[in-house]
Order: C-alpha cells, then structure tokens, then sequence
C-alpha cells in the first residue's frame, strides 16, 4: 500500500507547489541501488517521455503524461500543448471540467465520500499510540483531531505524505494542468470529456478492506523519508520525463517499507488504480477515434509498461511517436 503515497502525486486532486525544498533522494542512493533501478526502468516500453503522438490510418492521438500537481513549468506545458488541444475535434481528461465541478460540489454535499459517516471513528478504530501519532501529525497540518477522527482511513493516509509545508499551498489556489487546461477548453466552448466515471478513483479506494485502510495509515506514519524530500525527486524525475524509474522508485519504497505482504499489496494496487483503468480508457479512446484527432491528457503513471496506454494502443495498431515538449 506504500506506492499509494507515490501514486498519488500522479493520480490524485492537486496541490499547489510551494517553496519548500527537498532534496533529490535518487542522488544520495547508493550507485548500485540506482544503477538497478534505472535498469528494471529501461524494461518499460516507452519508458521515458511526456508527450506523444499515436496514428492508426486517418486517426491521430495526441497524449500528454500529466502531473497533476502545480509546479514551476506548468504555464510553460499550457502553452505548449493548448494548440494541439485546440486543434483536437475532443479532448479527454480524467475528469472535465463540468465533472469536476459536480464531483467538488458532491463531495461537499456528501460526507460519506471522505468521511466516515457510520460506525467507529479512527481513534475506535486504531492503537491508541498509533492514533496519537496521527492526531499529532494532522495537527502539524492544521487538521484538527475531530476532523481527523471521521476521514475515512485512506485518505488520512494521502494526507499525511504530505509536509506541512506544502499543505499550507492548498489555500493559495493554484491549480495542476489538468484542471487549468479543462477549465480553458471548457470556457473556449471546445469538446472536453471525461475518459472516466468521476467517482471511479472513490469507488476503487473503498474496495480496500477498514483493516486495510488502518494499514496504510500505520505504513504512512511509519514512512522514513521526508515528504519535500520525497515530493522533490518525484518532481525532477517528471521533468526528466523518466516515468517508469518513477514508478520503480515508487515499487522500491512499497516492497521495502511494506511488510511481508507488501508485492502482493502492491500488486493489487497497481491493477485497480492503474492497468485496469488503463484498458477501460483504451476501450473508449478506441471506440471514439476513428477518423477523428484526439487530444488526451491523464497523469504520466498512466503511460509506460507493458500495460500502460501507449503499449495497449501499440497493440490496436496505433504507430506511436515521441513528440517534442519544450
């Protein structure tokens, strides 16, 4: 469940980026360990690479990888792919701007979403050391015990793998490319659509078992790194453009932080949050594009490997071709 952290910066709501430092931690690993990762990395087709073009005949997909937090260059990737959004008969993000809108005024309208709205509370739920721990970390995020108290438990664990630092961000406002570029799009009057139901991502976090979800708590809670630290090399491995060694840094962390059943909670996480979804979305991009130029932005998690979209479309005869960013 520890990749649920990492993940997380690519699938999840946006943060604003803040000045708060960090440190590359791929840096300071030990050459060997690097060394391999990058290798188990370079495994992945398409492992490397943001921005792509995929043709079959008369149909043309252009595909952004997004991160769907703000960051330094997110104007400059606006200005970079707004033409081809532009110039696409549709556009599908993971959510569009009409969804989004419905799914914020959804979640404020209804607590179950985030909230645990029957039954015993986290500190009922949890070890009274480990509830304490909880308590004090959401504290420093400026989340106040009773709220902490009814979250739902896979949500407090998203919320504390973040520092307090970058939690205070969230109330200047500033959104990730994906919310930018579907509200702009939608204001222009273009087609923008959804490639998924909006409550897709609730829907798949609430399979995970009470017992499950306390451990992810316990796992986040226990989790070595530093959050900027950790937010920073997720960061310049984005820029980078090297997604699969993101992934496997993200599957380095899980298999050794997670306990004796950590690949297979890994692997269970990697097939609902991410390959699976990456077939559904295939199946609609197939269904709609014949003959027409689609443009897609989803979060970059979603594009290298054996099951990811550029190889699934590969696989339905798509060319597929690396285009130009910055």
């Amino acid at each position: 469940m520890r990749i649920l952290l990492i993940v997380l910066l690519l699938l999840a709501s946006p943060l604003r980026a803040f000045e708060c430092g960090g440190s590359d931690l791929l840096a300071q690993m030990e050459e060997e360990q690097r060394s391999a990762l990058q290798a188990r990395a370079a495994t992945y087709p398409f492992h490397t690479g943001l921005f792509w073009r995929a043709t079959r005949g008369d149909t043309t997909l252009t595909i952004f990888g997004t991160y769907h937090f703000f960051h330094t260059r997110t104007d400059r990737h606006i200005a970079a792919v707004l033409p081809y959004a532009q110039a696409a008969d549709v556009t599908f993000f993971e959510m569009n701007h009409d969804d989004i809108t419905r799914f914020e005024k959804q979640s404020q309208s209804d607590a179950s979403l985030m909230f645990i709205t029957q039954g015993p509370t986290l500190p009922e739920i949890m070890d009274e050391a480990d509830w304490q721990r909880l308590r004090t970390r959401m504290s420093a995020l400026g989340i106040p015990s009773f709220m902490t108290a009814k979250f739902k438990p896979v949500f407090v664990s998203m919320i504390i793998g973040f520092s307090p630092c970058r939690m205070r961000a969230q109330t200047l406002g500033s959104k990730g490319i994906d919310q930018q570029l579907a509200r702009q799009l939608h204001e222009d009057g273009y087609d923008t659509r959804s490639i998924e139901d909006p409550a897709t991502i609730v829907k798949l976090l609430d399979a995970f078992t009470l017992e499950e979800q306390i451990a992810m708590i316990k796992l986040s809670l226990d989790l070595p790194q530093d959050p900027d630290d950790l937010q920073e090399t997720l960061l310049q491995l984005y820029f980078r453009g090297e997604i699969a060694l993101l992934w496997e840094f993200g599957k380095l962390l899980s298999l050794d932080y997670g306990g004796p059943t950590a690949q297979a909670d890994f692997d269970r996480f990697e097939r609902a949050l991410l390959t699976d979804r990456n077939r559904a979305w295939v199946e609609v991009l197939d269904a709609d594009a014949p003959g027409k130029n689609i443009f897609v932005a989803v979060g970059a998690g979603h594009l290298p490997g054996e099951s990811g979209v550029l190889t699934l479309l590969a696989q339905r005869g798509f060319a597929i071709e690396p285009l130009n960013l910055e």
